[in-house]
């Protein structure tokens, strides 16, 4: 258990790293091309290649917080990571497009409506909302646990609900999604590696956790 508390902590810490550079490029994007107008390279690059890289540091994390459930509780666990599972997928096809074919086309990968924005979609609010929703279940108690139970379940729940903006044809409604995957899962990360840390006795265990 010793060893899959290092990559639990290890995977959630750099999660919440990429989720906190993810956070100050697109600020940069923002202020560079205006609230109005769509990011574009380089800082867009740099938007997708943090996406690639944060795919598998989920799957890890999300594998990681399986094998820490209670027997009775392994089945979220294992429903949680099969669901990451599939995000990572479609979200790392959809941008490993993006950044090699669909730059050498000209082809606009991320832009509403488009087939691939559609599966990108899917990927981070649909199947990462269900994910957290169902990492949430593995954790009961209180204390950090608590804590991390709380902060997946909003994360996923914003999410999930994110999937109405293309449902409706409305991508306003989709920035629900936005808050959920963008801001409260760097926060349910942070939160994780605080309780992978505890775990592996790095630092005391708090009551309750």
């Amino acid at each position: 258990m010793r060893l899959v508390n290092r990559i639990g902590y290890f995977s959630t810490l750099g999660l919440f790293l990429v989720g906190i550079a993810y956070i100050v490029v697109v600020t940069i994007g923002i202020c560079e091309a205006g609230s109005e107008d769509p990011i574009v390279d380089p800082v867009l690059a740099v938007m997708e290649a943090l996406t690639l890289l944060s795919a598998p540091i989920i799957v890890a994390a999300t594998a990681a917080i399986m094998e820490t459930a209670s027997r009775e509780r392994k089945v979220f666990g294992i429903i949680a990571l099969v669901f990451a599972g599939i995000m990572a997928g479609l979200t790392s096809a959809v941008h490993f497009v993006a950044l090699t074919s669909g730059r050498q086309t000209d082809f606009a990968v991320l832009e509403w409506p488009s087939t691939l924005y559609a599966v990108e979609l899917l990927a981070w609010d649909f199947f990462l909302g269900l994910s957290l929703l169902c990492s949430a279940c593995v954790f009961n108690g209180t204390g950090i646990r608590a804590a991390v139970r709380w902060s997946l379940l909003a994360a996923g729940g914003l999410s999930l609900l994110g999937t109405i903006g293309p449902i409706m044809g409305d991508m306003a409604l989709q920035r629900i999604g936005i808050l959920g995957y963008g801001v409260g899962l760097p926060i349910a990360a942070f939160l994780l590696s605080r309780y992978f840390r505890a775990n592996q006795g790095l630092e005391p265990a708090r009551s309750g956790g």
